[in-house]
């Protein structure tokens, strides 16, 4: 006998199954899933009945998800209960967590297992989606599917036909191609990308963090990226301040990738290059409700990227959570910056706390102070000593340049002003990047006047 599951879901998901993601399914057809839409009803059989080996729990008619997931497992404890958690947030697994469950499945994951006991417990049954062409043209008489199995593309189950020894290897070919229809993308972006993995490098990911908004987290990644990408580097700028991120303006892109679009078709990925001194761009989602199943997957698509590229900027959010742990763990360098507020310095003690308690190495942590200047209140000795004697390097005020033209999308002409800024960027890239073959030469390179890397002609005042 198959594999038994149970699925708790209220009247109208059994109804309309796209509620669940399963648009077209007949659930009450399936031989292997025994659907219960009273909590009662599935707790009395899941106490007399042995048949089941998971559960998975999407709602009721009559009692609260993910306190009937709660039920369900301390009734049976042997047996595995999942929460369909599709806009999970960390508050729900916290509490999935908790109860002794099994895990959330996201709606990615849901597809992807319902597919699997679908197709390994019964694979006489098959479905096939309705909009799905036939491999062949329309003209290929001999080979047609459609004109071969005609009740296969009815959209209705079907046992396996009693086919000739020679049609076996046509029908598995089929099977092969609707399986490959239900491959979830979070299966997909894990796996090694041929066509974007041209080699068998591995980035530098230099990670711009603070523990406080407006310390300049999104200018110094901007200009991070330009830098690394100017100095020879094959550089990708990674928006991961998923709410908020503002890349995609200041390099005055209209139209970029974004994180969503690649997680859910990584297909996409072979279009993230740069162009000439601009670097490739993989920005924030558009929607900001995208963002919270992104941020789990961030991690699993920074492992993909890295062998695609010599550098890796990332951009973060001020709002710290399970992502920046992840994220910190896999960077060559993070940069911490922390500006001229008190509370921001304070802020960063309480990140680098954080951290300590996490177990996340400290190795290649680079403070910096930003927005220094003659008149400013905190000195790099300053944040130094309340750092208990970490090195912090100081960023000279940008002035209005700055803000002017990142917001106008001109970072190219902010670089050729030979703002401070701009150059103590380029001076502190050049320490702190690995040398390649166009670097190799320039690593002792004068910090006023760079003889490789120019945007445009350095204007300088003689020192008084």
């Amino acid at each position: 006998m198959g594999t038994e599951i149970v699925l708790c879901a209220d009247s109208e998901s059994v109804d309309n199954p796209q509620i669940i993601g399963l648009d077209g399914e007949n659930l009450e057809a399936q031989n292997w899933l025994r659907v219960f839409c009273s909590a009662v009803e599935a707790r009395r059989y899941l106490q007399e009945s042995n048949q089941a080996d998971e559960v998975w729990v999407a709602s009721s008619d009559d009692v609260d998800p993910i306190n009937l997931a709660a039920a369900l497992k301390k009734d049976s404890e042997e047996k595995g209960v999942y929460l369909l958690a599709f806009q999970g947030t960390g508050s729900l697994k916290s509490r999935a967590n908790a109860a002794g469950l099994n895990g959330t499945l996201s709606q990615q994951d849901f597809l992807a297992r319902y597919t699997k006991y679908k197709q390994e417990t019964y694979p006489a049954q098959k479905k096939v989606i309705e909009h799905a062409q036939p491999l062949e043209t329309e003209n290929s008489a001999g080979n047609n599917k459609e004109a071969r199995y005609p009740e296969k593309f009815k959209g209705e189950f079907i046992e396996t036909p009693n086919f000739q020894l020679e049609d076996r290897d046509d029908w598995e070919q089929d099977i092969a191609y609707e399986e490959e229809t239900f491959v979830c993308c979070e299966e997909r972006i894990r796996k090694p990308i041929a066509s974007v993995s041209t080699n068998s490098r591995a980035a530098h990911v230099f990670s711009v963090v603070s523990a406080s908004g407006g310390a300049g987290k999104s200018t110094m990644a901007v200009l991070a990226a330009l830098f690394a990408q100017g100095l020879g580097y094959k550089t990708l700028l990674l928006d991961a301040d998923l709410q908020f991120g503002d890349m995609r303006y200041f390099l005055a892109d209209e139209s970029p990738l974004t994180i969503d679009e690649v997680l859910r078709d990584p297909q996409y990925l072979p279009r993230l290059a740069p162009e000439g001194l601009k670097p490739a761009l993989l920005a924030a989602p558009t929607n900001l409700e995208e963002s919270e199943w992104v941020m789990g997957e961030i991690p699993g698509l920074l492992e993909t990227l890295k062998s695609s590229f010599d550098v890796i900027v990332v951009n973060t959010g001020a709002f710290w959570s399970e992502q920046h742990a992840a994220l910190l763990e896999r960077s060559s360098t993070a940069l911490f910056l922390v500006d001229q507020r008190s509370s921001s310095l304070r802020a960063c003690k309480h990140a680098l706390d954080l951290c300590v308690r996490c177990g996340i190495a400290t190795h290649p942590f680079l403070f910096a102070l930003n927005r220094c200047s003659r008149s400013a209140p905190l000195t790099s000795i300053d944040v130094s000593c309340a750092l208990q004697g970490a090195h912090v390097l100081e960023l000279p005020e940008g002035g209005r340049d700055v803000n002017d033209l990142l917001a106008a999308g001109l970072p190219f002409e902010l670089i050729e002003t030979c703002n401070d800024l701009c150059l103590s960027i380029e001076k502190m890239l050049i320490d702190v990047l690995p040398p390649n073959e166009q670097s190799s030469k320039i690593t002792k390179m004068p910090v006023r006047e760079p003889r490789r890397f120019s945007f445009g002609r350095r204007r300088r005042a003689a020192c008084l």
